[in-house]
């Protein structure tokens, strides 16, 4: 578990911005302490207990191969920047100290070293992908800034071993169009994304979460302005006792807004999923529409899933609506595919393969489906065999 002061007497040498303001940020978290199942917003992921007991193996990483995108890459590892990101990202720019913030913003105000801060007036010509590696304690604060009509894709490929806090900020300006997609197999993970959006906006976010021993992507999306759209799918392969928990708070703050949620986990062993979803339409958001989907597959009696879908509603005109979905393998479809001579680990993985691949269909770019692709059936194919082997060594 993170000593958080000495991890900033560390590091407080090679820290940026004002230091005392950091330390004052860091002397409030410690007050509050990390967030227990007494926090509402973290009741189903008690920080502390999680993060004090023994990591369980992730499986083995998978390098994602991202060459047909030709993308521009940024690789962090152990908090450094490893590439030359001069033509792309500005110099990191030091968090201010809001000592109003929760726990964990705070500690990634007091520590965070490092973080990519993309300014967009012009749609990039490729995807951005950026790699994290290494087995230390990293922090990190990601800023996205797109202008007017921008087009842009930005991959977060998160393979470190070891504890991450990482926070993004995301500002779309009118007409702009964001897809962020976030995978992480392993490691524990503390992240949190805040996204506005303008005008005609438009924020696509996929999230894959495949390996890593904790795991807790936080989203909160503010529809500012009439026409804009946020679209937030994630799927969740757990295994042994890994746990992941992604929540979602979408402000429609105007008319005329549109989101749409889905998430998809496939829980076995003793791992645990969780999926929070509030969406919330203030007073004056009239002809809203927010749909909102959960779906498990529990692939073991012993996996967990908690799901809490919410609406908190001010405006008479709305079309919104959630609904969860928990339930086993299909037997049915596992004889039938048995029946014409699939053998069972076979059979296994094309269900779940094609209970989670539907994340893909919210993926406008083919080449980046693929790559998603590839790592989900590899994956699971990794997680069918381990399941077998498990049942016939009973």
């Amino acid at each position: 578990m993170l000593n958080a002061l000495a991890h900033f007497e560390r590091a407080k040498p090679h820290l940026s911005g004002d230091v005392e303001a950091r330390a004052q940020a860091l002397q409030q978290a410690e007050l509050l302490g990390l967030p227990t199942r007494r926090v509402e917003a973290w009741h189903y992921t008690d920080l502390p207990r999680l993060l004090k007991r023994a990591s369980s193996p992730s499986g083995a990483l998978i390098g994602n191969d991202y060459s047909t995108l030709k993308p521009h890459y940024l690789v962090f590892e152990n908090g450094q920047l490893s590439t030359d990101a001069a033509q792309l990202s500005a110099e990191f720019v030091a968090p201010e100290a809001d000592l109003s913030a929760d726990a964990m913003t705070l500690y990634n105000h007091a520590l965070a070293e490092n973080g990519v801060t993309l300014n967009f007036d012009k749609s990039p010509e490729t995807i951005v992908v950026i790699e994290t590696k290494g087995s230390e304690t990293q922090h990190f604060m990601h800023r996205v800034k797109l202008g007017a009509g921008v087009k842009a894709t930005v991959v977060d490929d998160h393979a470190a071993l070891g504890y991450s806090n990482v926070i993004w900020h995301v500002e779309l300006a009118a007409d702009a169009q964001l897809t962020l997609v976030h995978i992480q197999q392993s490691g524990q993970y503390v992240g949190h994304c805040t996204a506005n959006l303008a005008a005609n906006a438009q924020f696509k976010q996929t999230t894959l979460l495949t390996g890593g021993d904790v795991a807790r992507h936080a989203t909160h999306v503010k529809l500012q302005q009439a026409g804009a759209k946020a679209d937030l799918h994630s799927a969740i392969l757990g295994r042994a006792v890994s746990h992941n928990d992604v929540t979602y708070t979408i402000e429609h703050q105007a008319a005329d807004t549109h989101s749409h949620t889905t998430s998809h986990q496939a829980l076995a062993d003793a791992a645990r999923g969780v999926f929070q979803g509030k969406v919330i339409v203030q007073r004056d958001a009239q002809r809203v529409d927010a749909q909102m989907q959960a779906r498990a597959m529990m692939l073991s009696s012993e996996a967990e899933i908690n799901a809490k879908p919410e609406l908190e509603i001010y405006a008479d005109d709305v079309a919104c609506a959630h609904g969860t979905a928990i339930g086993e393998i299909d037997a049915d479809a596992l004889f039938f595919l048995r029946a014409r001579g699939i053998d069972e680990a076979s059979a296994r993985q094309l269900l779940i393969t094609g209970f989670v691949e539907q994340l893909l269909t919210h993926c406008d770019d083919k080449a980046l489906a693929d790559v998603l692709r590839r790592h989900i059936e590899q994956k699971i194919s990794a997680l069918t065999l381990t399941k077998l082997e498990a049942d016939h060594a009973v």
